[in-house]
């Protein structure tokens, strides 16, 4: 599937620092990828160490996906407030969406952000508003399972009540300890965080859901962010 990509020319970007204020620039290069939130993601997690995950919007076609250059600015002091990784990462957003791109929310859950579709495009090219796929409510049977059966069982829930698969890629998680977990009546999100904060420290990894408008499902790649990815900082 063309949804697999290279994580390392995804994070490919140019940190640019001037004055006293400490001024940081992400890029993003359009030869490099056709999904600009998600590579300025990435940056915000290799240079701050922000566990941040993205989630895809469903592109009526390829042609649809945004591969123009994006770039952003901020400051490392505006990271040093209590919400501040998630008031950057939102204006990050509501820039991109104002130059023409799809628009996306963030929102707080536990150590994690998480950015989440909230407008793409229709066939006419007008702004459709779209229901998050990770938003699916999950319910599974408390038993003894690994890490990796228990995130497939999750996928697998999730093409059952919506109609789209979802892939883990490449191959498996990583995660074959038992452990005897249930998930009861919460979102795919949450559910994901459960299965990694029950093996990890909480905020360890995160995820990027790609979705490939050339055969209607999506690829799910998880990522090593480390132990002290906090999406708070407060000031000293």
């Amino acid at each position: 599937m063309r949804w697999i990509q290279n994580l390392a020319a995804v994070t490919v970007f140019m940190g640019l620092f001037a004055g006293a204020e400490d001024s940081v620039t992400f890029t993003t290069r359009p030869e490099l990828t056709a999904r600009p939130v998600s590579a300025l993601l990435q940056q915000f997690r290799s240079r701050e160490g922000i566990a941040v995950t993205y989630e895809d919007p469903r592109y009526g076609k390829r042609s649809d996906m945004d591969e123009r250059p994006a770039a952003f600015t901020y400051t490392r002091q505006e990271l040093h407030t209590p919400d501040g990784a998630e008031v950057v990462i939102a204006r990050t957003l509501r820039e991109y969406g104002t130059n023409g791109g799809p628009t996306f929310n963030v929102i707080m859950d536990g150590a994690r952000l998480h950015v989440v579709p909230e407008e793409s495009f229709g066939a006419s090219g007008a702004r459709v508003r779209q229901e998050p796929i990770l938003d699916t409510l999950i319910n599974l049977p408390s038993r003894r399972r690994t890490g990796n059966q228990l995130l497939r069982e999750i996928c697998d829930q999730i093409k059952e009540q919506t109609g789209y698969k979802v892939d883990i890629g490449p191959g498996d998680a990583g995660l074959h300890d038992y452990r005897t977990i249930g998930i009861e009546n919460q979102t795919a999100r949450a559910a994901f965080e459960k299965v990694w904060d029950d093996a990890t420290s909480p905020g360890t990894f995160v995820w990027d859901l790609y979705y490939d408008p050339a055969d209607g499902g999506y690829g799910l790649n998880f990522s090593y962010v480390g132990p002290a990815a906090p999406t708070q900082k407060k000031a000293n």
